[in-house]
């Protein structure tokens, strides 16, 4: 016999997502600076995403002691307006959590993927995910006359027909499902350079496409229970589009980690001031041990190419010094994208 009450499940499923999303955003950002790399665009993005999803799963614990995941009978009636209220700001916050999800995958692959009909396919994405799921929030507030009645069924006033909304949010469903498989198969792409690529780095960005994979199959799913918004059983036949919800912006988060973890595997500590210098010092050293007819190939004196070399290391070592002290005071709002160790794999 099917449970009467959801509510334990629906705590479960969300803060187990929740807690793994996090768990992910944490390595990824804990690996950046173990590497001494800067943090970029889609870090903070995805860092965004997540702090959402752990608004919205908050939120959702809120809503289960005011009776979520009971039926309707079940719930004193001054809780329902309440329970309204808080499910509009949870389907708000889910959905922010999807696009932002997303698009910290994308911006991740704009780093690495070169082609002009790559980048302007992913800029797309990111474009259209945003209008569509911003008008399906909009809707969600404004389909009711006054707005209020969209969490209070009791009060006075006048709604859409019934259907509007729910088919609408389906739409954006679907469509979200189809950005998911897309930043799915890109990944793939960079397989297509496999002697460019190790095993554990095969490995990550196999796991990041079947991660966004399923996270696409989530949202197939989603949109398949969405008329839960029109059951008058709301509080307990909505319990589905929670679940998967949840997991589609959790999974792409963890998608969007394992590939900005795995792309940055080849990477090793980044070279210092004084390791350039002492590399600089071994090639000025190694300058002034060619013989000097070998030397005066380049240069009428036989000694001039030797000191010509020790002048230009100098300029070297204090042009790297100059700019290793401009990066360290410059604010990452302006940092450019690191992508030196990886190049494109789409021409």
């Amino acid at each position: 016999m099917e449970s009467e009450n959801r509510g334990s499940e629906i705590l479960a499923v969300t803060w187990s997502l929740t807690g793994l999303a996090a768990v992910a955003v944490i390595g990824r950002v804990a690996w950046k600076l173990w590497r001494k790399k800067k943090l970029w665009w889609d870090d903070h993005v995805c860092s965004l995403a997540w702090f959402v999803l752990k608004t919205s799963t908050f939120i959702i614990s809120i809503a289960f002691s005011k009776g979520l995941g009971k039926h309707v009978q079940a719930i004193p009636s001054e809780n329902l307006p309440t329970i309204g209220l808080i499910g509009n700001f949870i389907g708000t916050l889910s959905i922010l959590a999807s696009v932002w999800s997303k698009t910290s995958l994308a911006i991740t692959l704009l780093r690495l993927l070169s082609g002009r009909w790559t980048k302007d396919l992913l800029w797309l994405g990111v474009a259209t995910i945003h209008v569509f799921l911003i008008i399906n929030i909009l809707f969600m507030w404004i389909r009711c006359s006054p707005a209020a009645k969209t969490w209070d069924v009791y009060m006075e006033g006048t709604c859409w027909d019934n259907q509007v909304y729910p088919q609408y949010a389906m739409f954006a469903a679907v469509y979200s499902a189809t950005i998911d498989f897309i930043l799915a198969l890109l990944p793939i792409a960079l397989f297509w350079q496999l002697q460019m690529l190790n095993w554990k780095e095969k490995l990550g960005i196999m796991l990041a496409h079947v991660v966004a994979f399923i996270s696409g199959a989530g949202a197939v799913k989603k949109a398949t229970v969405i008329s839960g918004l029109t059951s008058t059983d709301f509080t307990y036949d909505t319990a589905p589009l929670i679940y998967y919800a949840t997991a589609e912006s959790a999974l792409t988060i963890i998608a969007a980690c394992t590939l900005s973890i795995s792309t940055l595997s080849r990477v090793t500590q980044p070279q210092t001031s004084s390791s350039r210098n002492k590399s600089l010092e071994n090639q000025s050293q190694t300058s002034e041990s060619i013989p000097l007819g070998a030397a005066s190939v380049n240069g009428v004196d036989g000694h001039s190419a030797p000191s010509s070399s020790n002048h230009s290391g100098i300029r070297i070592v204090e042009t790297e010094r100059r700019e290793e002290e401009r990066e360290r005071h410059r604010p990452w709002y302006k940092l450019q994208p690191d992508t030196s160790t990886w190049p494109g794999v789409l021409m």
